[in-house]
């Protein structure tokens, strides 16, 4: 039941990151980028501090120096840059193309476990890297009359950098994990954020619109709830009961997610090559993901009790 309860969570989780992506997309059209990212990180977070203070949850606790410093490379390279990139991209490049190309944090989660938990890559994740690729290539040419470098635009590149930056956040949140809770690490990364974008939003004065289309409106509560309140939360939550790898398996289900409500939402449709390569994307990921099942079954040799984790995957 306790893996049942992470899996459901995770899958939360997925759901409404697919949801932003759509939204995100909507929104940022629209309105500056990094505008809507510090609406989102602000918002959200004065939302979940006010759910804290009304239900007297403690928003400090007593964290070690590893444990500020695991939570301080969440909220720069985890959360605000990541966040920041994908907004930025989803301005210039379709959501279902966004959705697909956020596969690129599994790839990213094994990279950064080899480098900072000194594992070995095996057959299955190799083979696994090889079909995203290839997946995520027929995704952005959409048709075979287009070519490889022309596909590619500078939306596509900036989702591609915010996915390996949300891969990398697994790390560091898997081990702040029985360190605080979810709810109030949730509240810090987010206002931290906020605070971090704010110095860079006061010098676009821009930014700032004069009016806002009546459609924001609805969306933007939408989506600052679904994504960076429920998804952050159930995201965290879900990691208590699961290992690192059986979280990323789950989350492969996003692009399904963000495909549905990008023809929900947008009316976008997908071409025959990019059926094709989404099959092989969601395939690749969780070859990815499976293949490093091997991680929670190796014990944490002294090497690899080092920051950002401070313990194994």
């Amino acid at each position: 039941m306790v893996k049942i309860k992470g899996f459901l969570l995770t899958l939360a989780t997925a759901c409404m990151f697919g949801l932003g992506a759509v939204l995100g997309k909507m929104a940022s059209s629209v309105l500056n980028p990094l505008l809507v990212t510090f609406l989102n990180f602000a918002v959200g977070g004065g939302l979940l501090l006010i759910f804290l203070l009304v239900r007297r949850i403690a928003l400090f606790k007593h964290l070690e120096r590893r444990d500020w410093l695991n939570l301080l490379l969440l909220v720069v390279f985890g959360t605000t840059l990541p966040a920041c990139c994908v907004l930025y991209g989803l301005a210039l490049t379709s959501a279902i193309k966004a959705g697909f190309l956020m596969q690129m944090q599994g790839i990213s989660s094994v990279l950064f476990a080899v480098l900072f938990l000194r594992e070995r890559l095996n057959w299955k994740q190799v083979g696994g890297m090889l079909l995203l690729l290839l997946g995520s290539l027929f995704v952005v040419m959409k048709t075979t009359q287009t070519s490889i470098l022309s596909a590619f635009n500078l939306g596509d590149v900036l989702v591609i950098l915010g996915a390996i930056g949300f891969g990398y956040a697994i790390l560091p949140a898997k081990a702040l994990t029985g360190k605080i809770d979810s709810l109030p690490l949730t509240v810090w990364k987010l206002l931290l954020s906020a605070l971090m974008i704010l110095p860079f939003l006061s010098f676009q004065p821009t930014a700032w619109p004069t009016y806002l289309p009546p459609f924001l409106l609805w969306l933007l509560p939408i989506y600052i709830i679904s994504n960076f309140c429920i998804g952050y939360v159930t995201q965290q939550e879900g990691l208590k009961y699961l290992q690192a790898w059986e979280s990323a398996t789950t989350m492969q289900s996003t692009p399904i997610f963000s495909t549905l409500f990008a023809m929900l939402l947008l009316g976008d449709s997908l071409s025959p090559l990019q059926l094709v390569g989404g099959i092989i994307v969601l395939a690749g990921g969780c070859v990815i993901a499976l293949g490093g099942a091997n991680l929670s079954r190796k014990p944490l040799t002294r090497t690899s009790q080092v920051a950002p984790t401070g313990q194994e995957m």
